[in-house]
């Protein structure tokens, strides 16, 4: 069975679901499809910088203050040193990433797109894509799929591919906001972003290139953060991931 679609987008994340919006609000039919269902999560520093709330708003999804907590600016901060900086005009937006992606989702479904969770793309054929028995036909097809995307390499984008490879791990505490910024601290094997989400709680990202890093043991690195945090009530589980800078000679073909 065959069916048409304006724009197919390969992937359900935010960023597939803002390609989307984006395409849709040019007149698209579109359809998006993934292997997962909502919410997807993903361990992220959960920190939106004012021209994503901008961009965010201009396709309809709208960051209220029930969702998630305003920040004004970055600090930077290492053992002895700090410096920080204000935005002008919009500020920062800390919200968990369930959330962000609920919103997008809620507003993709008030668009008309069609939406295609817990549906795998097999692979591509010219303009289609094949989704389990289904071929789709696509005038345009978008991936979206992520850092180990499959889009990416079925239609041979993946030469003269310069990256570099860190890891992350994310955990969210109960604890009294500190800080009307986000926090970066620096540490000799290792970064913390942290995120004011609301009142009450905080985003916490480690990024290092260390695979073997864990919160506990980044404590080390960064004491005055330590002190903050070691007593606080864990809102959720340590989540992982892997993140990828990427150069890519070329990201569109035909």
């Amino acid at each position: 069975m065959g069916v048409g679609t304006g724009v197919l987008v390969i992937g359900g994340g935010p960023a597939g679901l803002a390609a989307a919006l984006a395409a849709r609000k040019k007149g698209f039919d579109v359809t998006v499809a993934d292997g997962a269902k909502p919410p997807i999560d993903k361990a992220c520093g959960e920190g939106l910088m004012p021209g994503t709330v901008t961009a965010l708003r201009e396709l309809g999804v709208a960051i209220g203050p029930g969702d998630g907590q305003a920040f004004r600016g970055i600090r930077f901060l290492d053992a002895g040193t700090s410096a920080e900086a204000s935005f002008s005009g919009v500020s920062g937006v800390g919200v968990r990433r369930t959330v962000l992606h609920q919103k997008m989702v809620e507003r993709a479904e008030g668009c008309g797109i069609t939406l295609l969770w817990n549906t795998p793309v097999a692979g591509l054929s010219g303009d289609s894509a094949i989704l389990g028995g289904t071929v789709v036909k696509s005038r345009w097809i978008i991936g979206a799929d992520g850092i180990h995307s499959r889009v990416r390499r079925w239609i041979g984008l993946d030469g003269n591919v310069r990256q570099e490879m860190r890891f992350a791990q994310r955990r969210h505490y109960r604890v009294k906001a500190w800080t009307d910024c986000m926090e970066i601290h620096w540490g000799q094997k290792a970064q913390a972003y942290v995120t004011p989400l609301s009142n009450e709680e905080t985003c916490v990202a480690l990024i290092s290139r260390d695979p073997r890093m864990r919160l506990e043991e980044a404590w080390r690195e960064f004491p005055k953060l330590a002190g903050r945090l070691c007593r606080a009530e864990p809102r959720s589980a340590e989540r992982g991931a892997v993140t990828v800078s990427r150069r890519l000679g070329q990201v569109y073909r035909g």
